[in-house]
């Protein structure tokens, strides 16, 4: 242990006691847990320098030095310039790849536009927005499918055991991981562009689980990762003052964004609403976009209106529950 710096052991005691007491919570509720399994060394991909312990040195550019205690001077690449004390680095061992995560006390404020949009997402376009945007679907899966193919193939291939297995293993997880990451830079700066438009943002939520049970496009839903844009566009508002409301996409879809007449229920292959009673011809996209916002307001409004009910009754029920004080 004289090898290991004090503050990862205890980073990685902390680890271990805080599961063990999240066990013993759930056995109190009730669920059925079973015990904590043995990980060997090569399970732990992660280790934290808690406070102390480390020292990052800038150079030029995006070069650096991070010094680990009873590790050494590491040369290191930074995306960006750290701002603000750090308080804690992890490092992490990534398909041969390390990484060190940098957290600091600085407080990095966003800011939001002046927009309100209502968002359809989709598969043609990834999403389609109420004021007629469309922004066309990376199909980032797709992209390296037969890439990914083959080196499966030749995985499936390989003795298991064998050190040609873990190479083949190592390649189709690189593939793997290059899909995700683009998918994560595509979300990321979609999500940035959308806050920095707008201040108040609708967009629908839906049940992805039932969706890939159901549907036979399940690997394009599953590719697009449309609750990740949404997670990522909640912490972005919060952190701009900008608001995202979650709305139920039941019958967007059908109802006339200008007349509010519902239609029958359309095709997926019927990419136009045409409104029976007003005759109005709109993208289908776009029209539930247009209902989109529109419900997301109602929420909105809603929202804002519950609180303030429920202050006023909690005030009426507080002064007829006052006690009678007794003077003298």
């Amino acid at each position: 242990m004289d090898n290991i710096h004090s503050k990862v052991l205890q980073m990685e005691n902390q680890r271990l006691f805080s599961n063990l007491s999240s066990l013993v919570q759930l056995k109190k509720k009730g669920r059925k847990v079973g015990r904590l399994r043995f990980k060997g060394k090569n399970w732990f991909k992660t280790f934290t320098y808690n406070q102390s312990g480390f020292k990052l040195t800038h150079l030029k550019a995006k070069k650096g030095i991070l010094y680990l205690s009873k590790i050494g001077d590491i040369p290191i690449k930074l995306h960006r310039q750290v701002e603000g004390t750090i308080k804690n680095i992890t490092i992490k061992k990534s398909l041969g790849k390390w990484y060190a995560s940098i957290i600091t006390d600085a407080v990095i404020k966003r800011t939001c536009g002046t927009g309100e949009i209502g968002i359809d997402v989709g598969i043609e376009n990834y999403i389609y927005d109420s004021n007629g945007n469309a922004y066309e679907n990376p199909k980032h899966f797709d992209k390296y499918h037969q890439e990914l193919k083959t080196a499966q193939q030749s995985l499936s291939k390989k003795i298991i055991g064998s050190n040609s297995r873990k190479k083949a293993r190592l390649k189709a997880a690189k593939i793997h991981e290059k899909i995700g990451n683009a998918r994560k830079d595509f979300i990321h700066k979609l999500s940035t562009k959308l806050i920095k438009e707008n201040k108040f943002i609708a967009i629908e939520k839906l049940n992805i689980k039932n969706l890939i049970g159901i549907s036979y496009t399940a690997k394009n839903i599953a590719d697009a990762s449309w609750r990740k844009l949404a997670c990522y566009l909640h912490y972005k508002a919060e952190n701009a003052g900008c608001a995202v409301i979650d709305v139920d996409p039941a019958y967007t879809t059908r109802n006339c964004s200008f007349c509010e007449h519902r239609n029958n229920k359309l095709e997926l292959s019927q990419r136009k609403f045409v409104c029976k009673k007003c005759n109005t011809e709109l993208p289908r996209d776009y029209n539930s976009a247009l209902n989109i916002l529109v419900s997301g307001k109602e929420l909105a409004t809603m929202e804002k209106a519950i609180p303030a009910e429920q202050s006023i009754q909690q005030i009426v029920s507080m002064k007829s529950e006052a006690p009678s004080i007794r003077v003298g």
